[in-house]
Parts: structure tokens; sequence; C-alpha cells
């Protein structure tokens, strides 16, 4: 199901264009995707109106993917804006934060730092889920698979939807993964 959210998003961002989706494009769907499947306490936000922010800490693999794809798109009544972060700064009021593979080396210091936060972390590289970031990405027989770490969500007042848990490879523990 998930999937098919990703391609449809996906498909709009592309209509003009062909060819075959790279895999942060298609990351960068599913990034979008997770903000209907998620839910964040009322005090993740200023007020009712508030966007949610989708933010890219380090290196910023998606180039204008993720542009091209949240551009216009309103979850339960919520704009989208796309914030670029570097170490250091808060992302605290961050709702989806992506960690780029170029902070792997300061994963414990990122995710000690959101410690009280309601910010869904996802990552792609080795071991994210497993030392306590919410979703990793990964890749199964050519395609773009993800881990939620379940008790990472809780800790941060999320709730996953029984519908994206479907489609997850689903950890219920701090432990390694991939």
């Amino acid at each position: 199901m998930l999937a098919v959210l990703a391609c449809v998003a996906y498909s709009a961002m592309t209509a003009a264009q062909s060819g075959v989706p790279t895999e942060y494009e298609i990351k960068a769907a599913f990034l979008f995707n997770f903000t209907k499947f998620v839910e964040w306490p009322a005090t993740a936000f200023a007020d009712t109106r508030a966007p949610i922010v989708l933010g890219v800490l380090g290196e910023d693999p998606f180039g204008n993917s993720l542009s091209l794809i949240v551009d216009g798109q309103l979850v339960r009544g919520r704009g989208i804006i796309i914030r670029k972060y570097r170490l250091g700064d808060d992302v605290r009021r961050c709702h989806v934060l992506f960690v780029s593979a170029s902070e792997q080396a300061r994963t414990a210091q990122i995710l000690g730092g959101l410690q009280g936060a309601s910010v869904l972390t996802v990552s792609d590289f080795a071991g994210f889920a497993g030392g306590g970031g919410v979703v990793q990405f990964f890749m199964e027989e050519d395609r773009v698979r993800f881990v939620v770490n379940v008790e990472a969500a809780a800790r941060a007042d999320l709730r996953v939807s029984a519908k994206l848990l479907a489609v997850a490879h689903v950890i219920n523990e701090v432990r390694g993964v991939r």
C-alpha cells in the first residue's frame, strides 16, 4: 500500500519526465508519505495551522526531489516545508528528520539531543534503527524497504499507523539491524 502511495507521489512529480526513478527519488516519496501515516502530539506544533517540517541533516542526497514532491501538498490540513540542517542546528522543532550518511559517526549525539522531542528520525545507513532511530531504509532485491523501530517511535511520542507497520520490517527494541 505504501509502495503504491510512493509511486503515486513520484508519478505526480515526474509526469512530464520519463525514465526510472532513482533510489533517492523513491526515498523522497516515502518521506512525504510517512507524514500521512504518523501522528504527532499536538504539542509538536506551534498551533493548529503550523506546517509539518521535513528536515535533512547533513549532506542532502535528494537534490530537488523532496521539494518537487511536497510542493503544494497538504497533510491533515498542514502544509509541508523543507529545511536543511547542519550539526549544531536546533532540529527539535522538526517533525521528520532525515539523517544523512554524512552524520553517521554522530548518530548517538543526534539521537541523544532529540530525547523528549517528537521527531520521526529516518536514515538509510546500517544500524540506524537498531541504534535508536525510528525508520531505516535499506535495499532488498533492488527495492527500497524500511525498518520501523516501534519503541523509538513510542519514546518520541509518535503514533505509527498499523497500515505503515504492515509494510515495514518491525523491530521492538534497540538492537542491531542490517
